[in-house]
């Protein structure tokens, strides 16, 4: 929006006259894995507690948020999310019509649903690492591709480092472990270079120098004073955890800076 938002000011976008909208575009690394706690196998008291359906809770491990030793050296961690499945049994089912790339029908899809729901509990987990932000990873307008409006679509270059998949590696090891460590049968891990399409932050970092940030720390445009950016955009990196609740209060003291400003 700020790209598209340009003028006389502002010909390469709204607060873009340093070229750094859209820069240091960050996404959520890591990877995950999971395993199965099969109910024939346990305690008949733990096999019923498993199988009543709470509530959507998580539980997250920051074990090694920081990390220090002689395999990887001393760096930058993150956070292991563990939880179960979440309890919507359409997207569980919709899940298990594949065999390997083979699509499921008729009495092996009906077999594979009955094992699913009534055999096992799955448990899985998630990694939260930094994404290093950089200057390949970006957001521009796409001047070849259009909308319906005519308005040139956007265009993500992912920019990814290898750090990230060193660091996503390392956790996930140490969540495969735990999964074995609570019993876990086929329990399995993975991690990739290519990101989710959630959990998107920055493009518009904030910071002291509008050379090489587009917000100052109270998350006003250097360049147009009357603009605030308030959403996941301002952030110079994501932490190493889901981010969502940083950007909540954030919104809340800018609207506080922002009370402040016009004397209320």
């Amino acid at each position: 929006m700020l790209l598209l938002s340009n003028g006389p000011q502002h010909p390469d976008g709204l607060a873009n006259n340093h070229g750094q909208v859209g820069r240091n575009l960050l996404f959520a690394t890591g990877g995950g894995g999971t395993g199965s706690f099969l109910y024939a196998k346990l305690d008949p008291k733990k096999a019923a507690a498993l199988k009543v359906r709470g509530p959507f809770v998580n539980r997250a491990l920051q074990d090694w948020y920081f990390i220090d030793n002689d395999k990887v050296g001393r760096m930058k961690g993150g956070t292991i999310d563990f939880l179960f499945r979440h309890p919507n049994p359409i997207g569980q089912a919709n899940r298990q019509k594949w065999e390997s790339d083979r699509l499921l029908w008729g009495f092996p899809l009906k077999q594979k649903l009955k094992s699913y729901f009534t055999e096992a509990r799955y448990l899985r987990f998630e990694i939260f690492a930094d994404w290093l932000p950089n200057d390949g990873c970006t957001v521009s307008l796409d001047r070849t591709f259009r909308d319906k409006w005519d308005s040139p679509v956007a265009r993500v270059r992912i920019g990814d480092h290898p750090h990230n998949v060193k660091v996503s590696r390392y956790l996930g090891q140490k969540g495969y472990k735990m999964l074995k460590a609570m019993g876990a049968d086929s329990a399995t891990w993975g991690v990739s270079s290519k990101p989710p399409g959630i959990l998107l932050a920055g493009g518009c970092r904030f910071g002291v120098d509008p050379k090489l940030s587009v917000l100052d720390r109270n998350c006003r445009a250097h360049d147009v004073e009357n603009l605030y950016v308030t959403d996941g955009s301002f952030m110079p990196t994501g932490g190493s955890v889901p981010h969502t609740w940083t950007i909540y209060a954030n919104a809340f003291r800018v609207a506080d800076q922002i009370l402040g400003e016009l004397g209320a």
